[in-house]
């Protein structure tokens, strides 16, 4: 099982608030999201994510921790944590640490003056680059952008999106109408990954895997950006 691009970690909380068009800053601090991950229907971890203010730039620390089992066997375990530093839309620096069942990565990234440093188990890379962005799917503007970085190895994806489509998915045990942008690109076309969005609020994904499985992600019971789960929206 392989999981690509996923682990990066809404704007604005309410459905109500403008689309940004800017990209992430520290103007404004995202409500903490909490996400649960499935298999299917077969759930498998969670995945958080926790904004706060660092000066004038937006921080966030996302953790996930996946553990597909059958029965007593483990088949994949997943435990991995990030840090990004937002400011002006842009990423200025980076990093995340990963275990992916036997496999370890680490990577560290740095903008100054144009250029990108790429620290990974390669080595350092120094690139120029205007503008660096990772897959911040908690903010809608990702869909104006052209090529991503995979945080959990440093690699970048041409990417490229469609949509939205009108659909309806369950939301906390409730169907809701959300919009779907379908976001596919990089090595190979492996990246296959529908994103569901009410106005900017991100309320989930589902990856298709390279093993024809899908990979989902719902907000959890306890995801702070529906709370009160009685103001969820007018589409509710």
């Amino acid at each position: 099982m392989r999981l690509i691009a996923l682990l990066v970690p809404v704007f604005f909380a309410l459905s109500t608030h403008a689309l940004a068009t800017t990209g992430p800053d520290g103007s404004a601090i995202p409500p903490d999201r909490r996400f649960d991950a499935f298999i299917g229907d077969r759930p498998l971890g969670t995945h958080r994510y926790d904004f706060f203010q660092d000066g004038e730039a937006l921080a966030l620390r996302s953790e996930a921790q996946f553990e597909f089992k059958l029965g007593f066997i483990t088949l994949f375990s997943y435990d991995h944590v990030a840090e990004e530093r937002w400011n002006d839309g842009c990423l200025q620096r980076f990093e995340s640490q990963t275990e992916q069942n036997d496999n370890r990565f680490s990577v560290r990234g740095a903008w100054t003056d144009g250029m990108l440093a790429l620290t990974t188990q390669d080595g350092v890379e120094t690139v120029e680059e205007n503008c660096a962005w990772t897959f911040p799917y908690w903010d809608r503007t990702i869909t104006t952008r052209s090529e991503l970085i995979n945080i959990q190895d440093g690699k970048r994806a041409a990417v490229r999106f469609s949509g939205p489509e009108p659909v309806e998915i369950e939301i906390r045990g409730a169907p809701r109408k959300v919009e779907a942008l379908t976001l596919q690109g990089g090595e190979e076309g492996k990246i296959d990954i529908t994103l569901y969005y009410d106005g900017p609020l991100w309320l989930g994904l589902d990856s298709r895997l390279e093993n024809g499985r899908t990979l989902r992600y719902r907000p959890s019971q306890d995801d702070p950006a529906l709370a009160p789960a009685t103001s969820l929206g007018s589409s509710q």
